[in-house]
C-alpha cells in the first residue's frame, strides 16, 4: 500500500524550531520539530493544517515563512477545488512558488490556471506571477477578505511553432544585493 503522510511543508522558524506541515491520510496537520543532540523531536502540539498543506500528496502547493508567519496556497478542501492563498482565489490555480522579497515588502507567488480570457472549447492552462504586499489586510468595506494589493500578470513563454504557452514547474530568487536586485528565475514546460 500506498503512504498517506507526507511532509508537504518544511520551514526554520527563527528560534531554530522547524514547523512542519504533512498530510496526515488527507487530513491535513501541522507541528513544530526540533532539532536536538541528532534527534528530531515533534512537539506534539498539533493543529488543522487545512489552508497551509494540501490534503493529497499530488496536489501542488506553495508557501513561505515571514517574520514568523506562513504565507500559503493551497487547497482548503478535500477534492482540491476551493483554492486559497490567505483568502479565496479564482480559476482554480495549481500553485507552483512563494517567496518573501524583504524591503519591498511583497510576496510574489507563481501558478498556474485556466485561461478566462480565452472562449473555446479546450481548457487552456496559462502561467501567471502575482504579489501582495505583505501588511495588506483588505478593505474595511466593500474589499473586506480582499487583497487590496493584488497584482497578477500572465506570463507568455512559448516557442514560434507552438500555439500553447508554457507552464511553469518552478521558481527560484536570486537577490545578490539589496532587494532591487532580485531575479525571478522560472523552469517552464510545454504543454501536452
Amino acid at each position: 500500500t500506498e503512504c498517506q503522510n507526507y511532509i508537504r511543508i518544511l520551514h526554520k522558524k527563527p528560534d531554530g524550531r522547524m514547523y512542519v506541515c504533512r498530510t496526515n491520510a488527507f487530513n491535513p496537520t501541522c507541528d513544530c520539530m526540533s532539532y536536538t543532540h541528532g534527534n528530531l523531536i515533534l512537539e506534539n502540539n498539533q493543529h488543522e493544517g487545512r489552508g497551509r498543506c494540501p490534503f493529497d500528496s499530488f496536489k501542488r502547493s506553495a508557501s513561505e515563512l515571514v517574520d514568523g508567519e506562513l504565507y500559503s496556497a493551497t487547497s482548503m478542501n478535500f477534492l482540491g477545488s476551493i483554492p486559497v492563498m490567505m483568502r479565496s482565489l479564482n480559476s482554480n490555480p495549481s500553485f507552483i512558488g512563494m517567496k518573501h522579497v524583504a524591503e519591498g515588502e511583497e510576496n510574489p507567488e507563481g501558478d498556474d490556471e485556466a485561461a478566462m480570457e480565452y472562449d473555446s472549447y479546450n481548457k487552456l492552462d496559462v502561467s501567471r506571477a502575482a504579489r501582495v504586499c505583505k501588511g495588506d489586510l483588505g478593505g474595511l468595506r466593500t474589499l473586506q477578505k480582499k487583497w487590496t494589493t493584488l497584482q497578477k500578470a500572465r506570463l507568455d513563454c512559448s516557442l514560434p511553432e507552438s500555439k500553447l504557452p508554457f507552464l511553469i514547474q518552478d521558481v527560484f530568487l536570486f537577490c545578490p544585493g539589496n532587494w532591487n536586485t532580485c531575479v525571478f528565475y522560472g523552469v517552464f514546460m510545454p504543454q501536452g
